[in-house]
Formats: structure tokens, sequence, C-alpha cells
């Protein structure tokens, strides 16, 4: 509500301006899904202006300082990502000022290093914006607005776009250094206007030791279960393969994270509530995004079909549907357990599932393709679904004043 939101907002300047932003958890969500897209075709532009104007091998390099900066991003941001929604706004504001001078550190080290090896570097300075840029959003998402962070999104990967864009259409001779560079250039505004997060505060380490290895740990093994297949499938079944696997997969990905934009519009209430299931997305309100998702990946496998030439897509989609069925549903359930504190229980699931999901792909894809990598995902994902409902829902729950101490055992 906006009473809920002006307390999360001290200053009236942005209570006020809440005042006037949707309040509708679905229509929150779907606005969150429709900048979320759009920074998803611009992406595929600017993938699609690379390849033509440098090279498949140059947008080979560059994909690789992409990749290893999803790599390091994830374990170095995630205890300051999931701690920012659930603690008291004092020590968000100092965690706040922390995360603004670590990824000052590790941006600048990208600086360095982007001028001596291009990999490293490149993947160092967009973990450290990336950092940043979720530093600055962390205020909206505290308060239950993905819509806002994601229009941020959009609004960043466009102006990167453009100024890469411009240069490779511009130049005689472009270079991939001096495109990545100014695709770079928004980080700066990025990083300046986080500054402010600074004075006056005292930096806060991001909870206890203990409690930032289990969340860095987490996220260390969601980037290895979400991205590991594709690389799997090249090794064991050829690089077409893992072509065409990827792109359903890329687009399985991006129609199920509707659920995660969905179960983030509960953030405030939930972290209000200490994680209570009160104040969590009603359980038939999680199908119906669920199926609504998995709805629209099966008639995305349908349209591929039916449009001809790359069957071997369009049937991965389909199987890949009842994947996106189970993600949207774990993207809330992972919201929850956040919000409740429960971060022993995620990453022991996550590390679980992963090792089993790594084993599947390598037997399936090996002897299916695509089709039995498809056909791992889906299942390792169901039980994902099924270990977190029994959290959750299961019949002896832990009460929510210990949630505190799980998270550190």
């Amino acid at each position: 509500s906006t009473s809920v939101c002006c307390r999360s907002y001290r200053h009236g300047r942005s209570c006020r301006a809440m005042k006037y932003l949707p309040e509708n958890n679905f229509v929150r969500a779907g606005l969150a899904s429709f900048w979320s897209y759009g920074g998803r075709v611009f992406g595929l532009v600017w993938t699609a202006a690379m390849i033509h104007s440098l090279g498949i091998d140059q947008y080979g390099i560059y994909a690789m300082g992409f990749a290893g900066a999803a790599l390091l991003n994830a374990p170095l941001d995630n205890a300051f990502y999931i701690r920012s929604m659930r603690i008291s706004e004092e020590d968000y504001q100092r965690e706040r000022c922390a995360r603004v001078l670590f990824g000052t550190l590790v941006g600048a080290v990208g600086v360095v290093a982007y001028l001596h090896w291009y990999i490293a570097g490149f993947a160092l300075i967009v973990a450290a914006g990336e950092l940043l840029f979720n530093t600055f959003k962390s205020q909206y998402l505290r308060a239950s607005r993905p819509d806002i962070t994601m229009r941020f999104d959009a609004i960043r990967q466009l102006v990167a776009i453009g100024l890469g864009g411009s240069y490779l259409y511009i130049a005689e001779s472009p270079s991939l250094f001096v495109s990545s560079s100014l695709y770079l250039l928004p980080y700066l505004a990025i990083w300046a206007s986080t500054l402010r997060y600074v004075p006056g505060r005292t930096p806060q380490f991001p909870g206890p030791r203990r409690e930032f290895l289990l969340l860095s740990a987490e996220a260390f093994a969601a980037a290895a279960y979400a991205s590991g297949d594709v690389l799997i499938i090249g090794a064991v079944a050829g690089n077409d393969v893992a072509g065409y696997y990827s792109v359903a997969s890329v687009t399985a990905l991006a129609i199920a994270s509707i659920g995660q934009n969905y179960a983030n519009t509960f953030v405030n209430t939930l972290r209000v509530a200490d994680g209570h299931l009160d104040s969590a997305p009603p359980a038939k309100h999680i199908l119906r995004v669920a199926s609504t998702t998995a709805a629209v990946m099966a008639l995305v496998g349908v349209g591929i079909l039916v449009w001809g030439g790359a069957d071997d897509v369009g049937y991965v989609a389909l199987i890949l549907a009842l994947f996106v069925f189970a993600r949207s549903i774990t993207y809330v359930y992972t919201v929850i357990l956040s919000l409740q504190h429960r971060d022993a229980l995620r990453v022991k699931a996550t590390a679980a599932i992963a090792v089993v999901k790594v084993i599947s792909v390598i037997l399936l894809a090996y002897k299916f393709g695509g089709y039995g990598a498809a056909i791992a995902c889906v299942y390792c994902e169901f039980a994902m679904v099924l270990f977190y409902r029994h959290a959750i829902y299961g019949p002896v729950r832990r009460p929510r004043k210990s949630a505190r101490k799980e998270a550190l055992q």
C-alpha cells in the first residue's frame, strides 16, 4: 500500500512519486516483464551488430568476457543483494555504503586489467558495474517495485548499445576494444550516481562471515546450474547441438523470469512480516503465473515448428515449457525463502541439484543431444520445486523467530 511505501522511503519526494505507480502485483510484474523483454530485444540487436561488423571470432571473445562477468558478479554481489531486501533501514544504508566502496575497488582493478587483458578486464568491469547498478536499484526493490528496476535495466541497455552500435557503423575499421569501451560508459554514470550513498555512513560488512559465504556459495552454484548445461552440451554433443539448445534455453529463462518479477512485488510485505506466509503470494496465483508462462513457451515452440527450418529448436522449446512452469514457481519460492533467512537450505538444495543436473546432462546429452539435456533440466527443476515447497508449506516448519539462526547453521 502507499502507506507502507512511504515508510520505506524516508524522503518525501520519493514517497510522493511512488503514489503514482501501480499498486497491483500483477500489473507491476507485467510492467517489469515488458521492460525486461525490451532490454533483451536490444541485446539481440547488439549481438547482430557485433557479429556483422567485427566477425564471429571477435564476438566470441566478447561473449567469453561477459560469461566471466556473470560468474564473478554472482558470488561477489549476492550477499548484498539478498540482504538488501530483508534487513532494517539502518543496516541497509550502511551495507549500501560498503557495496559502493567494494564495487569501486573491483571496477578500478578491472580498468587496469582491461588495458592489458581484454577478457579479464571486461569481466571485472561488467561485474563491478552490475554490482553498482544493483546498489542503485536496491531502493526500489526494497519497496517491491521490479517494474522500476527493470525499466532502469532497459534504459541502461539502450544507452550502452546506442553508444557502441553507433561506433560500429560509423567507424571505417571498428575494433572490439573501442566498441566495448563505449558499451561500458554508462557504468561510469551509474558509479557517480551511487557515490552519494557513502558520505555520513559507516560501511558495514554484509552479515556475519558464515552468512556471507553461504550466500556467495549459493550464487555461484546457481550460476553454474543455470549456464553449465550449454557448456557440457558443446563438449559432448557438438557446437550445433549447443547452439539450438542455447536458443531455446535462453528463451525459456526469459519467459520464466515473469515469475521472478511477480515474486519481487512482495518483497516489501514479506520483509515487514519477517517472511510469514500470510504476506507471501497466494498459492493459486503462483500456479496461475506458472501456467501462463508455460503456455507462452509452448506457443513459442509450436510457432517455431509451424514456421519451419528450426525443428530442433521447436521440439526442445516444447520440452522446456515444463521447465518454464517449474522455474516460474522456483523463482517465487526462492524469494520467500530469502526473506525467511533460510540461506543454508537454499545453498544445500542448489548445490545438490546442480550436481545431479551436471551428471544427467552429460549422460542424456551424449545419447539424445539437446532433447536429453532438456529432459534433464525439467526433472531437476521439478525436484527443486518439490524440495522448496516442502520446506515452505510442509507440516513441520521452523518458527519465524528462528529463521535468522537457520541462516547461520
